[in-house]
């Protein structure tokens, strides 16, 4: 039988690049939202025993961007929760892939995020974590979910209440490779953490986030390996004057946080007009999966 569930995408509201570590990962801190843009995953139990290899099946208007192999963190959290023993024997996984990838809305760690909460025995737990950890930096957070603040290089999560108002309008300008982005990284990026901290105070106080303290420390980084990304931002910008634009992660989405629908339909209207092809989309933040039960 097979079980489905949702991946919903991420948008980093903040991203700040804190320090480097003498491994060569980026300490963060960073403010992390669910938002109403989902894949769908698929996981098939069949069996007692893990004798028999796994299949995956991929569908869905960005499912040819999928890698397949050792380098699909789906297969990778297979993997994982084979060793870990918290799982019964996956014999077959469906994945229709909705989220546009290398976007910074972290598609490919909600996947990973999904599979666990199927196929996992038992609740989330720091066991379930570590594995999430694993798969990937980002995917701890896609399991649990909501908002949190995020510290260390991904690994570290402090539940923050998340947004209950608002609507995201998003705006894809490109695809930009995460290791380019953070290869790209120059000292003047780094920051002491303070706008991540201002956004932290106004969602704890029930406020919309003041739209100028948005972002990610990976603009100018992104903006320099992709000229492409650097062409369509300033026709975004040009296009929607006074709308404060942010990207999200490494790129190449782009958000802007608005009251009400209304105001939105009238900024994509104005972005389908100055900057035709620019796929669009408007979402609401969405609470996390413990808040759901």
């Amino acid at each position: 039988m097979l079980r489905l569930g949702r991946a919903p995408a991420k948008l980093n509201l903040t991203l700040e690049l804190t320090g480097r570590r003498a491994d060569g990962y980026h300490e963060l801190a960073a403010v992390s939202q669910t938002i109403g843009w989902s894949d769908v995953v698929g996981v098939e139990v069949e069996g007692t025993d893990w004798l028999n290899p796994c299949r995956l099946t991929v569908a869905g208007p960005h499912g040819a961007q999928v890698p397949h192999g050792e380098q699909n963190i789906l297969m990778r959290a297979v993997s994982l929760l084979r060793s870990s023993g918290r799982a019964d024997p996956i014999s077959r996984l469906v994945l229709e892939k909705r989220i546009p990838t290398k976007s910074g809305l972290g598609g490919g760690s909600a996947d990973a995020a999904a599979l666990i909460r199927l196929a996992a025995r038992g609740p989330t737990d720091d066991v379930l974590l570590k594995i999430a950890l694993q798969c990937g930096a980002d995917v701890p957070f896609a399991l649990v979910g909501g908002a949190a603040v995020v510290g260390g290089v991904g690994d570290v999560l402090a539940p923050l209440a998340p947004l209950t108002k608002g609507v995201f309008l998003v705006a894809i300008l490109g695809e930009v490779s995460t290791a380019a982005a953070y290869g790209a990284v120059r000292p003047e990026d780094f920051s002491s953490g303070d706008r991540t901290a201002a956004v932290v105070r106004s969602m704890d106080a029930g406020e919309l986030p003041d739209p100028a303290l948005l972002g990610s420390a990976l603009l100018p980084a992104a903006l320099r390996v992709s000229s492409t990304l650097a062409e369509r931002f300033g026709c975004l910008r040009s296009a929607t004057p006074g709308v404060s634009w942010s990207m999200t992660g490494s790129g190449g989405a782009f958000f802007t946080l608005l009251d009400g629908p209304e105001e939105a339909a009238r900024e994509a209207r104005a972005v389908a007009l100055g900057c035709p092809g620019v796929p669009l989309r408007a979402v609401l933040p969405e609470p996390g999966w413990l808040a759901q039960t």
